[in-house]
């Protein structure tokens, strides 16, 4: 149930502030770069599977 609360928590983070989990991922290898719209949503969309996975394993571990 631990991991499927962390999942959860991480997933809404990843897909509330896909900007920041991009910088902490790959833009800060880069002077002035700003993510583009499709890292946006590649982002967001993880972010929305692992919270999906999230409630999956708290659901089945009850």
């Amino acid at each position: 149930m631990g991991a499927g609360i962390l999942l959860l928590i991480v997933g809404i983070v990843v897909a509330k502030l896909p900007g920041m989990v991009w910088f902490f991922a790959v833009g800060w290898l880069f002077k002035d770069a700003e993510p583009s719209d499709s890292a946006i949503k590649f982002y967001r969309y993880i972010g929305i599977f692992l919270f999906i996975i999230g409630v999956i394993s708290i659901i089945d571990s009850l």
